[in-house]
């Protein structure tokens, strides 16, 4: 890529704000809209700091290296570190615009740094220049206080239609236009003679192979062909394929020579020896490369074109409605986060990269339940935050409350120890209510979407309500479920390699190896214990289980380590570890978990936690494989928080989801923790 759209692409990613004066340039039917708020970023973290650290460094060092000699620091650039940055697209039938918004500090200091040796125009308030980026043409454009930086993409599929290719004289020349077009021809000129074979006379068949190497062959009398032999390749249509060694094919169909053959003759002939070519020598005259050329020229020009368009009309002539009007993203703008991103709608989202479904006219229900996204990305004292929150339709969240209306089952929380626990993961959602639930979203969203098979969708749909029980599916799985992780071991298992001795005859020898294991325990509420017991008849009598105390083990598995089963008080539990497995079938286990985790779990639909310090001490040494490596490691992973992710599932008509990254005691904010780690991972190449 270009070094100066990379250093403004870098800078716009630094200069994260609480200015919204660009953002009322940005149009009320923008696609998406992305915040970098400088001012918090720079706040958890000062100018100079950032300057001194490795990201800081490489940035300015590769500054130096393009030729800004001049620049020392971040707000050597002339842009305004203060003030918020936006990228955003907007979306026609026949375009993509994107579009990044930077503030300018000031006007002098930018141009000495960023105009040199361009071809600059100034015209209606604002200067300008083009970069061609990758064979796409980018417009950068300035006034005294903002920065534009303009790329357009065309939408494919808008210039596919006949009505639209003939406005602007573009051909959409297939590459197999040709060849049909030959084809057909050809097919026209075939003659039949009285008994319905081809006179191929008639034709000449360019990609006939030619035989000039082999005698005649006498095909009044059909006779079998020898090697060497020479054939008319006029004499069949289409011409025979050739296999590597030989190839056999059915009569001559000319018909002075028809009684003298049947059906069921075949003639002989050898392969022809190799024949070394010059792809010159297949030219076929086929004018798709000229014709595609042709298009893609006038492309980037209309691109080019609406690309100045855009960007003029950017500066001259204020969106009759800003994208400040917009309730959905102004609710999306956090004054405390880095960075904010806004999607107005998933519909127009796929339809915008997935033309081809608008194009078969049936785009179903996929998407349209679901409204707009909002994320942002937050950093404090406490750690890193990503939140998100998506829209959907009033109908969609009645079915998905119903999902998950359950809460899950306080008795899992008796077997998870969290202070040796390095993960876990629950969630709990309600059988009976999904399957109820299934039929009808299957008919919405896949219906119209696969267009042709809609009838047999809504088959399907309704012979899987007609077919399930669902009353008696959530007695065997209620719909809740907790895994924890307890820990990762390195253990010998044994296996079987084989050896060969100088006749090649083989023997098996058990060898062993080291494997890693991890330790884990899987619970989930069921009612039907009639099920239960049926079904662990049946595998203990095939001999796929063994059983001890009612505590069941899996035999003859491939797994490296052993799997364990039991039912108690409506619950499931599969696990690695018999003795654990035993202790809770006799109610001897206790585990001890925190009230944090406690609430985490209890408060949510679906949550999950893995702990990077404890998973950096289970790591087995040989894994990491050198001293340099597991100090690395260690280094890096050691001293970090937990990891954690949140859903409560459906609020009113959101559904909203929290991921966290802690940040260590030692470090003020999550910013300085990250900006830590990235200088002593680049210390380390």
């Amino acid at each position: 890529m270009n070094k100066l759209f990379s250093l403004i692409l870098c800078v716009s990613m630094v200069t994260l704000a609480n200015g919204q004066d660009l953002a009322r340039r940005i149009p009320s039917d923008a696609f998406a809209v992305v915040n970098i708020q400088t001012a918090h970023f720079f706040d958890l973290m000062g100018v100079e700091d950032f300057n001194q650290s490795a990201i800081g460094s490489m940035l300015l060092e590769k500054a130096r290296s393009a030729g800004f000699s001049s620049v020392n620091s971040v707000a050597d650039f002339g842009l305004d570190l203060n003030r918020t940055s936006y990228f955003y697209t907007v979306l026609t039938d026949s375009t993509k615009h994107y579009n990044f918004l930077v503030p300018i500090a000031d006007a002098t200091v930018f141009e000495q740094q960023f105009i040199r040796d361009e071809e600059v125009e100034e015209k209606d308030g604002f200067r300008s220049f083009v970069k061609v980026i990758d064979e796409d043409t980018t417009i950068f454009a300035w006034d005294s206080g903002t920065l534009s930086v303009t790329s357009t993409a065309l939408v494919d599929g808008y210039f596919e239609q006949s009505e639209v290719a003939d406005r602007y004289g573009i051909r959409n020349y297939n590459y197999y236009d040709y060849y049909d077009e030959a084809a057909a021809d050809t097919v026209s000129a075939v003659d039949y003679d009285d008994y319905g074979y081809y006179d191929s006379t008639a034709v000449a068949v360019a990609v006939a192979p030619d035989y000039d190497d082999y005698d005649d062959v006498d095909v009044d009398t059909a006779e079998a062909f020898d090697e060497g032999d020479k054939y008319d390749d006029s004499m069949f249509l289409p011409p025979p394929a050739l296999d590597s060694t030989a190839m056999s094919f059915p009569v001559p169909v000319d018909a002075a020579a028809d009684s003298a053959w049947s059906e069921d003759t075949v003639y002989e002939l050898s392969a022809p020896p190799a024949v070394e070519y010059d792809s010159a020598d297949y030219d076929d005259g086929n004018p798709y490369d000229e014709y595609y050329a042709a298009d893609e020229q006038i492309k980037k020009g209309l691109a080019t074109q609406w690309s100045r368009a855009f960007t003029a009309n950017l500066f001259n002539q204020a969106p009759a409605e800003s994208i400040l009007s917009n309730a959905s993203y102004v609710s999306s703008i956090q004054d405390d986060a880095l960075i904010t991103a806004w999607l107005s709608n998933f519909e127009s989202a796929y339809l915008a990269w997935l033309p081809e479904l608008m194009l078969s006219g049936s785009t179903g229900s996929l998407f349209s339940h679901y409204g707009s996204l909002r994320a942002g990305l937050y950093a404090n004292d406490a750690g890193f935050r990503l939140s998100t929150d998506l829209e959907i339709a009033p109908q969609l969240a009645k079915s998905y409350k119903r999902i998950y209306g359950r809460k899950i089952n306080r008795k899992f929380l008796n077997y998870l120890n969290s202070e040796e626990a390095i993960g876990w993961f629950a969630f709990a959602m309600d059988t009976k209510a999904y399957l109820e639930e299934l039929p009808s979203i299957m008919k919405d969203t896949y219906g119209g979407l696969l267009g042709q098979h809609e009838q047999e969708i809504t088959l399907a749909a309704d012979v899987v309500s007609l077919l399930l029980d669902e009353t008696a599916i959530a007695n065997v799985a209620k719909g809740d479920a907790l895994f924890i992780l307890n820990g990762i071991t390195e253990e010998e298992v044994p296996y079987i390699d084989y050896e060969y001795d100088d006749n090649y005859d083989y023997k098996e020898v058990e060898k062993t190896k080291m494997e890693t294991i991890p330790d884990f325990l899987l619970m989930f509420s069921s009612d039907d214990s009639k099920l239960y017991d049926q079904v662990t008849n049946y595998i203990y009598q095939k001999g796929l289980v063994s059983e001890m105390d009612g505590i069941f083990s899996v035999e003859e598995s491939d797994l490296p380590f052993g799997l364990y089963f039991t039912r108690r008080d409506g619950i499931i539990f599969l696990g690695t570890s018999s003795e654990q497995l035993h202790d809770i079938a006799a109610n001897r286990y206790r585990g001890k978990i925190s009230r944090a985790h406690r609430n985490l779990i209890r408060k949510n639909k679906v949550a999950g936690l893995l702990s990077a310090k404890k998973l950096a001490t289970e790591i087995p040494t040989e894994e990491l494989q050198s001293l340099n490596r597991y100090i690395a490691f260690h280094k890096l992973f050691g001293s970090m928080g937990d990891f954690y992710f949140q859903s409560k599932g459906i609020t009113g008509t959101h559904i909203t989801g929290d991921f966290v990254a802690e940040t260590p005691a030692e470090f003020d904010n999550a910013v300085q923790y990250f900006f830590a780690l990235v200088d002593y991972a680049m210390q380390d190449q």
